[in-house]
């Protein structure tokens, strides 16, 4: 493992963006988005992307400077077009309409199509939180493919399809659920197999349907199991369904069957002002009582208190400019290669990176 700087690591993610052709404002907002995934314990969709972003630069379904279109939109509706580039610019672009529609008149959608990966959708739904708005996100991949089987089968047709949930509470802490439909996210995938590790029973099978820890077995051709697995299943599915309704068929940027050349994170964001049905202090002073009744329950572990959804990420926050990031080996050294593809390796000598924390 090599440890660098939240800083560093972040100038890093932005060099390797700019050396791409990403202009400035682009490069900065995905750098930092991808950091702080790393800073809340999220790697699965941290810096090492930089890598994955690179390929698909280099085949043509990222483009690194287009700008996202608001299609048409109604006084609570909006339909936003990436054109391709970065997932995160679209995304960003989308939940400022949704928070100015949802302030003005209760409630809002926006639908997205032709978009990169877009990163942690739970990053959306604490912004739209943190402006007092509760919210749901369905993120899919329109036609690109799939990762996921559907229940019953051994071959991937849907893909990860995760939806995340919103909830206003205290400044900087609100309430979160960020989930893969699947028994894991992808992006964990690529973490196991760059540190050498095996994967959890019950997340893949490979290509001949067979369970498997290996996650190399995954991009041989395998697939990841519904939330569930084998024999319970049927939950996650049924979800991974429904986020491809909202999700892909809405937006029109591609749905399963309709095979297309490129991944896009075809989304479907919904924010509702709380405001509207209860004082938003008077929600916090009832949300506290809950939180307190569910934190009071006796612990299976002692060692291992009750925390409620987004604690994780509120904690993960604090001090966070001052933490070091590790990385594996081979995660760095990939993103050190494509430094070196722009021309742009000499910043890492001017890194502070260390072998421990």
């Amino acid at each position: 493992m090599v440890y660098l700087k939240v800083k560093d690591l972040e100038e890093v993610g932005y060099q390797a963006f700019l050396g791409a052709n990403a202009p400035d404002g682009y490069a900065r907002t995905v750098a930092k988005h991808l950091v702080e995934n790393n800073i809340l314990g999220h790697h699965s969709h941290g810096i090492i992307r930089v890598i994955g972003y690179n390929t698909r630069i280099k085949d043509g379904g990222l483009v690194p400077d287009a700008e996202p279109e608001l299609v048409k939109e109604s006084e609570t509706t909006a339909v936003v077009d990436g054109h391709w580039t970065f997932g995160q610019v679209p995304a960003e672009f989308a939940t400022d309409i949704l928070i100015k529609k949802a302030k003005k008149y209760g409630m809002g959608s926006v639908s997205l199509r032709n978009l990169s990966h877009l990163g942690r959708v739970g990053h959306y739904a604490e912004r739209l939180a943190d402006e007092g708005l509760a919210s749901i996100l369905f993120v899919a991949c329109g036609g690109w493919g799939g990762a996921q089987a559907p229940f019953g089968g051994k071959e991937a047709r849907l893909c990860t399809n995760p939806m995340a949930m919103g909830f206003p509470y205290h400044p900087g802490s609100p309430f979160l659920t960020d989930i893969a439909t699947s028994a894991t996210a992808e992006g964990k995938l690529r973490v196991y197999r760059a540190r050498g590790e095996k994967v959890r029973d019950g997340w893949i099978l490979d290509s001949d349907g067979n369970p498997s820890n290996d996650p190399n077995d995954f991009y041989n051709g395998g697939t990841i199991l519904p939330t569930g697995g084998i024999s319970s299943g049927h939950k996650g599915y049924a979800l991974a369904f429904m986020v491809d309704l909202f999700g892909s068929v809405i937006s029109q940027g591609g749905s399963p069957g309709q095979k297309s050349e490129y991944f896009s994170n075809t989304s479907f964001f919904m924010a509702v002002d709380v405001e509207r049905f209860v004082p938003l202090e008077k929600l916090r002073e009832d949300a506290d009582t809950m939180v307190r009744h569910v934190k009071d329950t006796p612990l299976i572990d002692e060692s291992k208190p009750i925390l409620y959804p987004g604690e994780m990420e509120a904690n993960a926050r604090k001090g966070a400019e001052s933490k070091r990031i590790g990385l594996e080996e081979a995660t760095w050294n990939g993103i050190v290669d494509v430094l070196r593809e722009y021309s742009r390796e000499s910043i890492v000598d001017s890194l502070d990176i260390a072998d421990h924390e």
